[in-house]
C-alpha cells in the first residue's frame, strides 16, 4: 500500500513537472515571438530612418526632394532619375519586408495597414516617384498579390491618383 501510494505520488510530480516544462517553453516562444516582432519593427524603422538622415546630411539627396514633390517643374537628369528609381525600389524593398514580416506572423495586419497607409501617402506625397513605382509594379507581378502594396494597384488601375506628369 506504501509503495502504491508513494508511486503514485511521484507520478504526479512527474506530470506537473512536465506540465511546468510545457508552460514554460510556451512563454519561452512567445517572448522570441515578440522580441522577432519588435526587430522587424526596428529594422523597417530604421529603413526609413535611414532615407531621412540622406536626405537631412546628403546635399545632392535633398536636392532630389523638390523633383519628388513637382516634377513636371524641374528638369530630371539621368542621374537624378537613376536615385529616383533607387528610391522607389527602397520603398518598395521596405513594404515588401513589412508584408513577408506579416505572412510569417512577425507583423499584425494593424501595423501592415500602416504600411499599406504609408506607400497610398508616399504616391500622394510624391508624384516624381509614380513612374518609377509604377516600372517596378510592371516589372514584378508577384507585388499584385500582396495586399501592402494595394496602393499601387489602385494607382495603377487609375483609382488612387492622376498620371505622373
Amino acid at each position: 500500500m506504501k509503495n502504491s501510494h508513494l508511486r503514485e505520488t511521484v507520478e504526479i510530480i512527474g506530470v506537473i513537472s512536465i506540465v511546468a516544462s510545457l508552460l514554460l517553453v510556451a512563454w519561452e516562444v512567445r517572448q522570441a515571438n515578440r522580441i522577432a516582432s519588435a526587430q522587424i519593427e526596428m529594422q523597417l524603422a530604421q529603413g526609413f530612418n535611414e532615407m531621412n538622415m540622406s536626405r537631412a546630411t546628403t546635399p545632392d539627396f535633398a536636392r532630389l526632394f523638390p523633383k519628388l514633390n513637382s516634377p513636371g517643374n524641374h528638369l530630371v537628369t539621368a542621374t537624378e532619375e537613376s536615385q529616383l528609381q533607387g528610391l522607389a525600389w527602397h520603398f518598395t524593398n521596405l513594404y515588401y519586408s513589412a508584408q513577408i514580416a506579416h505572412d510569417n506572423g512577425l507583423l499584425d495586419a494593424q501595423r501592415l495597414d500602416k504600411y499599406q497607409l504609408d506607400l497610398a501617402q508616399t504616391l500622394d506625397r510624391f508624384p516624381g516617384l509614380h513612374e518609377p513605382f509604377r516600372q517596378i509594379y510592371d516589372s514584378f507581378p508577384e507585388l499584385r498579390s500582396m495586399p501592402v502594396f494595394q496602393p499601387l494597384r489602385e494607382f495603377e488601375a487609375g483609382q488612387l491618383l492622376p498620371e505622373a506628369d
